[in-house]
């Protein structure tokens, strides 16, 4: 028995040592595997940090907002749209202005120019487009430009920060200075900065350039497209009213068929009397809602009449600011 174990300790003991030998001997090419592996995933890691997106310290500008233009009140404007070609390093911005109260809007009179966070070799060209649109087209514009800044300035006269005609200037008061002074600044404020920051969300490898005439044609097909829905929604609330004035009148039936059998029926009328209203009510909102279709199905004509005028070269287009670079 005790022979049966030393040979199986002798046994372990020459396994053991053949493990430590060659343990041992491949000692140095472990070494390198773990290093090389270890220089591997750094550098790994390195490219990817250099080739992931940035992303910028600055706040992206929501779409569809409208905007001050600082302390010129004649006017606001919105970002509508913006859309990247990553492949053909193209990016399109569309932008609306709308007159604030009563002032009429040049259109030559807003200005609007690009700059990127990262520096490009890239270029720009503004697009006025029909009724107060605006088409930015970047160009040359390579994956990497981590944001973009759009600077949007209102030219227009702003009436509310000029003297009123009752006002007497004798040109050596404190007052005249003054208002002199705030004219200055306020002319250095007439400004709205956007910031589109790089982002794969909006990606469109898919959009191609376009003309000034079909950026403008693509923009009045939207605008009907926003005046059928707005048909459909007030023919959805006509409905509806109609339903409330039907429900009203079975109910106004039903309390004077149940009046006879009351001894007092006071307490029917006054909710009669709100019931009759409430039909008056929903009448009134069905003539209003009519009238909004009315209107919107006009407007429709009226940009058909447009789009059809672009076309046949009868609607003239202000100039378009020649290309730019980007700062």
């Amino acid at each position: 028995m005790l022979d049966k174990l030393k040979r199986l300790r002798t046994a372990w003991q020459k396994q053991l040592a053949k493990i430590y030998a060659w343990h041992t001997e491949h000692a140095m090419q472990r070494k390198l595997i773990i290093s090389g592996s270890l220089v591997a995933i750094m550098a790994v890691l390195l490219i990817g940090t250099q080739t992931a997106p940035k992303q910028s310290r600055f706040t992206n500008t929501p779409l569809n907002t409208q905007e001050s233009f600082g302390q010129n009140s004649s006017a606001t404007i919105a970002m509508t749209s913006r859309k990247y070609n990553a492949k053909k390093h193209f990016m399109v911005i569309k932008f609306q202005v709308q007159a604030s109260g009563s002032q009429v809007i040049n259109p030559r009179a807003i200005k609007l120019s690009a700059s990127t966070l990262e520096k490009q070799d890239a270029s720009y060209q503004v697009l006025p487009l029909a009724n107060n649109n605006y088409v930015m087209v970047i160009s040359n514009l390579k994956s990497g430009y981590q944001a973009i800044q759009i600077v949007a300035e209102n030219k227009n006269p702003d009436l509310t920060q000029l003297p009123t005609a009752d006002e007497n200037f004798d040109g050596s008061s404190s007052s005249s200075s003054a208002t002199e002074s705030t004219t200055n600044s306020t002319q250095s404020k007439n400004k709205y900065k956007f910031i589109i920051n790089e982002s794969d969300k909006f990606v469109d490898n898919k959009m191609v350039k376009r003309t000034q005439k079909q950026y403008a044609i693509e923009s009045l097909n939207e605008s009907i497209k926003n005046l059928n829905k707005g048909i459909k929604k007030q023919q959805k609330a006509i409905k509806a009213y109609k339903a409330q004035i039907a429900a009203d009148k079975v109910g106004i039936d039903q309390m004077q068929k149940d009046s006879q059998y009351k001894a007092d029926a006071s307490s029917n009328v006054d909710t009669i009397r709100n019931a009759q209203a409430d039909i008056s009510t929903q009448q009134a909102n069905i003539k209003q809602a009519n009238k909004n279709i009315a209107k919107y199905q006009e407007q429709i004509k009226l940009y058909q009449k447009q789009i059809r005028d672009i076309q046949n070269g009868n609607y003239r287009f202000i100039a378009s600011k020649s290309t730019g670079e980007l700062k």
